[in-house]
C-alpha cells in the first residue's frame, strides 16, 4: 500500500513537472505552448510594464540568457547587453533617419533578422517595403528607391528646388535629423554616402535655403529666389518655429526679426516692412524708406521707383536687408543727359548732378544737395 501510495505521488511530481517550465514560477505557461500566438509581435507592450522582467526570468534564467528549452532574449535583441531590452542599437533616436547609416553600412542583410529573409515583414517588424509605417513613407517602391532621380541629376537645383520648395517634408522623411530638443530638422543626412553632409554639403549649416556661390556666402534673401516665393509656409515652420517664433536650435529667426508686421496674415506686396511715405500710412508706419530726409521732398514723389536711386538694392539683394544708415545709394541713368551722382560721409549724403525726368521731360538740377 505504501508503495502504491508513493508510487502516485512521483507521478503527480513528473505531471507538474511535465507542464510547467519552471516550478519558481507558478503562473509560468506550459511548455507546449510557452506564448500565446503572434507573442512576437505584442509582447514589447506587455512586457515594458514590467519593472524587472520578473514574467520572463522564470523560464528564460535569471539573466534572461536563456534556460532549458527557453532561449536567450538576447538571441533576438541582438544589440543589448542587460535590460531594458531594445530591437535596435541604443544610440539610434530616430529609426527613420539612423537605420540608413546603418544598413549602408552593415548591408539590408543585418535587418532580416527581424524584418525578414525579403524584408517583406514579419510578426515581429514591419516590412520595410511599407507605403507608410508610423506615417512615414518607407521604401514603397524597393530597395535603394527614392522619389527622385538618384544618377546624380537631381543634385541640380534646377531639379530639386521646386519639389523642396512645394514639400521641404518630403526631404526631411531622409535627410533630416531633428535638433537635440527635436523641435525641428537640421539637413544634414548623408546623400550619396554616410560621412558625407547631406544636404548642407551645399547649402549652408541648418538650412534648406536656397543659395547661390560658395556656401555661407549668400542666405536666401540674396539669392536669384527669394523666401517669398516659397510654396509651402508649413515647411518654414519646421525650422522657424510653430507660429514663426524663431528657434534657439538652429538659430532659425522669427519672422518679425525682419518683418515689422506679421508678413503670413499681411503678405501683399512690401507691407510687412515698409511704410506709405511720406505720411506715415501702412502698417508699420515711420520705418524705411518712410523715414525723415528727403523722400517727400518735390520731384522725388514723381512715380520714382526706389530702383530709381537705389539701383542694384531691391528684393533678392543683400543691400536691401541692409538695415544700417545712410542706404545705398546707386542711381540708375535712364537719359544719356544724366549726370547725377551721391557722395557720403557716413551722417548725411549729398547728391551732385542732374537727373532726368522722364514725368515731364525736364532735367532736375542738383548742386550740392544734402539729403538731411
Amino acid at each position: 500500500m505504501k508503495n502504491r501510495f508513493a508510487l502516485l505521488i512521483l507521478l503527480i511530481i513528473a505531471t507538474f513537472s511535465i507542464t510547467a517550465c519552471s516550478s519558481s514560477n507558478s503562473s509560468a505557461p506550459p511548455d507546449n505552448q510557452a506564448h500565446p500566438t503572434g507573442w512576437i509581435a505584442t509582447h514589447a507592450d506587455k512586457i515594458t510594464t514590467l519593472a524587472d522582467y520578473n514574467d520572463c526570468t522564470g523560464c528564460h534564467g535569471a539573466n534572461l540568457t536563456g534556460s532549458g528549452d527557453a532561449v536567450s532574449c538576447y538571441s533576438c535583441h541582438t544589440y543589448n547587453d542587460s535590460i531594458p531590452l531594445g530591437v535596435h542599437p541604443a544610440a539610434w533616436t530616430n529609426v527613420v533617419s539612423d537605420h540608413r547609416a546603418y544598413a549602408s553600412a552593415n548591408t539590408a542583410a543585418s535587418c532580416k533578422g527581424c524584418h525578414g529573409r525579403d524584408l517583406l515583414g514579419t510578426a515581429a517588424a514591419p516590412s520595410c517595403f511599407s507605403a507608410s509605417f508610423g506615417g512615414v513613407s518607407c521604401h514603397a517602391d524597393g530597395p535603394g528607391t527614392a522619389p527622385h532621380a538618384l544618377d546624380g541629376s537631381y543634385l541640380a537645383y534646377t531639379s530639386h528646388g521646386p519639389d523642396a520648395k512645394n514639400d521641404l517634408a518630403v526631404c526631411q522623411n531622409c535627410h533630416g535629423e531633428l535638433t537635440p530638443t527635436g523641435s525641428s530638422p537640421r539637413f544634414n543626412i548623408g546623400i550619396s554616402r554616410i560621412s558625407d553632409t547631406g544636404c548642407e554639403g551645399c547649402h549652408n549649416d541648418f538650412t534648406a535655403h536656397p543659395s547661390v556661390g560658395a556656401r555661407e556666402s549668400v542666405h536666401w534673401y540674396g539669392a536669384p529666389v527669394t523666401h517669398a516665393d516659397s510654396g509651402n509656409l508649413e515647411a518654414c515652420a519646421l525650422c522657424h518655429g510653430d507660429m514663426y517664433e524663431g528657434n534657439t536650435d538652429t538659430g532659425a529667426p522669427a519672422c518679425l526679426d525682419c518683418h515689422g508686421a506679421d508678413p503670413v496674415a499681411n503678405n501683399d506686396g512690401c507691407v510687412s516692412c515698409h511704410g506709405l511715405g511720406p505720411d506715415s500710412a501702412g502698417l508699420v508706419g515711420d520705418v524705411r524708406p518712410n523715414r525723415k530726409g528727403s523722400h517727400g521732398r518735390v520731384g522725388h514723389n514723381l512715380g520714382f521707383t526706389c530702383d530709381r536711386c537705389h539701383n542694384g538694392a531691391g528684393p533678392g539683394t543683400d543691400k536691401h536687408f541692409d538695415t544700417l544708415a545712410p542706404a545705398d545709394v546707386v542711381f540708375l541713368h535712364p537719359d544719356a543727359t544724366d549726370t547725377i551722382e551721391a557722395t557720403s560721409d557716413g551722417s548725411n549724403t549729398t547728391c551732385t548732378g542732374a537727373c532726368h525726368i522722364v514725368d515731364g521731360d525736364f532735367l532736375w538740377n542738383h548742386d550740392n544737395e544734402s539729403w538731411y
